[in-house]
């Protein structure tokens, strides 16, 4: 089978990244993962080459010493079991304050913005001159409706937003698997307007789609007026107590290692991502 670009950066990156033990005692680490695309691909021809998908396995070969257990399960129960205390770690989180849920790696990834996906004829109306859409602005007018999958959080900026559009009627939650693409395919058909998403989404959503004989009219990512080009940090999140505190640092011993190869940068800009918190 033909590899996709993204798989020949990952399967090079296992081919040159450094072989160093940190850490002398034989520990385990589970990482807790969902079906959520592009950030993890459970099946298709670009399974196992997601955002961090390939972080996991780069953690594995730059950990020898540690074992790693992988288990797929909805987010939801995630941060349940997590707020229970049990020992897991998640990678694809957005990076905030240790509280008592989470405690956090250092930075993984520089995700591009998070901004609008829609219909250019349904948000034309809202674009500003800088080619951005106020957040705020969709949210307050009552005339779209804004879908977004059931478990996801944003930065605050935006979260409030959410939070406030979330008692509207024109407001809709996706659940399951997959819920990122189908509130894209949702958009397509004119049942949502608009979510609030990164362009690796859209990226995904594109590569894997098959459309159907009508043609419908491609969706478009806007960066909003709220974050404007400022891209959102990613880390590793481990059960907030003494087990997750000793996980992270031991990750955050790798994480240098695994930053530095050039192959997982290629990777990460493959799926819009940087190393540096600014283009």
């Amino acid at each position: 089978m033909k590899l996709t670009s993204v798989q020949v950066f990952a399967v090079l990156f296992l081919l040159t990244v450094s072989f160093k033990t940190f850490g002398n005692d034989k520990s385990t680490i589970t990482w807790a993962v969902n079906d959520a695309p592009p950030f993890h691909i459970i099946e298709g021809e670009l399974q196992n080459s997601g955002i961090c998908d390939v972080l996991i396995d780069a953690f594995s070969e730059v950990m020898p010493d540690t074992h790693f257990d992988t288990v797929i399960m909805p987010q939801s129960r995630i941060k349940m079991l997590t707020k229970q205390k049990q020992n897991m770690c998640f990678p694809c989180l957005i990076k905030r304050t240790d509280n008592d849920v989470w405690v956090y790696s250092d930075v993984t990834v520089y995700h591009a913005p998070l901004g609008i996906i829609g219909k250019p004829s349904v948000l034309g109306a809202f674009v500003d001159d800088n080619g951005r859409i106020s957040l705020e602005a969709l949210t307050t007018s009552k005339k779209l409706r804004l879908g977004k999958p059931r478990a996801r959080r944003y930065p605050e900026v935006l979260q409030i937003h959410i939070d406030i559009a979330q008692k509207a009627r024109t407001f809709a939650e996706i659940n399951g698997e997959k819920a990122t693409s189908r509130v894209l395919s949702q958009i397509e058909v004119g049942r949502i307007d608009y979510t609030l998403e990164y362009p690796s989404i859209l990226k995904y959503y594109n590569l894997t789609n098959v459309r159907e004989a009508v043609e419908h009219e491609p969706l478009r990512y806007y960066q909003t007026t709220e974050l404007a080009g400022q891209r959102v940090a990613g880390a590793v999140g481990c059960t907030s107590n003494a087990w997750g505190e000793e996980a992270v640092t031991k990750l955050n011993q790798a994480l240098p290692h695994i930053m530095a190869n050039p192959i997982y940068q290629q990777q990460q800009a493959f799926w819009n991502g940087s190393l540096k918190p600014a283009q």
